[in-house]
């Protein structure tokens, strides 16, 4: 397929964990989106059925470690402006 489509350059896809939370100072390959929402998901669930935490756990920690993530890009974006 060519290089070029409709009149554009081509950009490669970014995995949807990325396009989800509008990265733009952050380039996570899909390794590091499966270890950030799906390992963050099987954490929360293999810790509630220990019982180490409640059920709420495991839809709050997915969403924490995507403001993490996010507020990482913001910090890097601000420091590319001022470095």
């Amino acid at each position: 397929m060519s290089e070029y489509r409709h009149g554009r350059v081509a950009r490669p896809r970014r995995p949807w964990y990325a396009r989800a939370l509008r990265l733009k100072h952050l380039y996570l390959s899909n390794v590091w989106c499966v270890v950030f929402f799906e390992g963050a998901i099987a954490l929360a669930v293999l810790m509630a059925l220990t019982e180490l935490v409640s059920w709420w756990v495991v839809l709050v920690l997915p969403l924490g470690v995507a403001c993490m993530v996010k507020l990482n890009d913001v910090i890097a974006g601000t420091l590319d402006r001022h470095g």
